[in-house]
């Protein structure tokens, strides 16, 4: 009780967020009050933690703690869920359909478990509850019931401490093969698109992007994906954001175009796993013209700065720190999500993802095109 007291005593001090959201940080307290009294072990006392903090309705706004995991995910199509990716040795396949978590029939399952996830809108809570299907803060074991074209199957996966590293690894084999396509590319040849990977704004995610952009930034057009860019350092963000504005944008400062700044067409993928400084990023570029956005909305996470503390019983948790800040045309950047200008169409037999990719390669396709085209015209002419 004393720790959970003295979360309450800097939530109500530091998250200004509360009162724009229509928040009675006085009521959560005495909600989970009880929940805490309650409680008969660590276990319980985290769920009432966790779901405290869900609550309070921003990403940025969660407990600090490393989840049990492996190397395996899941997503949403409709109110049906699918195995979108394994790199594990259990017998799973992407496209599987899950029928049922732990016993939990699948939508009865999100519908409970989106009271544990944090997120600034109501769409992003239940779509993140894929992230907990093969992770988890306190279980370690996952019983999946799967349909495979005419077979319904039960598997169970073990989920590690470790799992959180090896995805991480895996990650830079994906980043390094990126890299090397394109840095191993030909000079001197005529080349009209190409896609760019961005998974955050480190100063190495930066440093690497950069070097990438300069290697193509005279073709016709980019493709950029920031389908799962979890943000990063504003700082940074800017950085790359000078590089493909087509004109100033004002934000906290003034950014403005580099003189090598892309003058094509540019392409950027967002969905619901676009977060924080790569929604900030997204849209400026949507805001000042220099790109068409392909995919799905993203989860309106990205108007304020996140802030680490630690009780005195040693819990750690994030803030959304500060008051909510708005775009160059005052549309409020906090819980408002960054819309597409092209949404794609569900399709419960492509994964979210690919369904992005497939429509904005064929969008650039059709550009390169009619380009061709105009330009055989007034050859013609000539």
């Amino acid at each position: 009780m004393d720790d959970f007291e003295e979360i309450c005593d800097i939530v109500e001090k530091h998250y200004s967020l509360a009162d724009n959201k229509g928040i009675s940080l006085k009521s959560l307290r005495d909600k989970y009050s009880v929940k805490v009294m309650n409680a008969k072990d660590n276990r319980e006392y985290f769920l009432a933690i966790q779901q405290y903090f869900s609550e309070l309705r921003n990403s940025h706004t969660c407990l600090r703690y490393s989840k049990y995991t492996t190397m395996a995910d899941a997503e949403w199509r409709s109110d049906s869920l699918y195995v979108s990716a394994n790199l594990t040795e259990y017998p799973l396949k992407k496209g599987d359909r899950i029928l049922s978590v732990d016993g939990i029939d699948v939508v009865l399952w999100r519908d409970s478990m989106k009271n544990y996830v944090p997120g600034s809108t109501e769409k992003g809570r239940y779509v993140h509850t894929e992230d907990y299907v093969f992770s988890s803060y306190i279980d370690t074991i996952r019983n999946l019931c799967l349909c495979r074209d005419d077979s319904v199957f039960n598997v169970t996966v073990e989920l590690n401490r470790d799992g959180m590293e090896r995805i991480s690894e895996h990650n830079k084999e994906t980043r390094k093969s990126e890299n090397k396509r394109i840095m191993d590319s030909p000079q001197n040849t005529q080349e009209y698109f190409t896609l760019l990977s961005l998974s955050g704004f480190t100063d190495e995610d930066t440093e690497e992007f950069i070097l990438k952009y300069n290697k193509v930034k005279n073709y016709q057009c980019i493709i950029l994906n920031l389908l799962n860019n979890s943000g990063g350092l504003v700082r940074n963000m800017e950085k790359i954001v000078a590089l493909l504005l087509k004109q100033p944008y004002q934000a906290e400062t003034l950014i403005t175009p580099t003189e090598d700044s892309f003058k094509g067409r540019l392409y950027v993928m967002i969905g619901q796993n676009t977060f924080s400084a790569a929604e900030y990023l997204a849209s400026i570029l949507k805001e000042s013209g220099s790109a068409v956005l392909v995919g799905e909305e993203t989860t309106g996470d990205f108007g304020v700065t996140p802030l680490t503390f630690r009780t005195s019983h040693n819990t750690y948790f994030s803030l959304g720190y500060g008051k909510p800040k708005t775009t160059f045309n005052g549309n409020p950047r906090e819980g408002k999500a960054v819309e597409p200008h092209y949404r794609i169409k569900e399709n419960a037999a492509l994964s979210n993802d690919f369904n992005t990719v497939r429509t904005t390669y064929y969008l650039a396709m059709d550009d390169i095109l009619e380009a061709k085209k105009d330009s055989l015209k007034k050859e013609r002419l000539e």
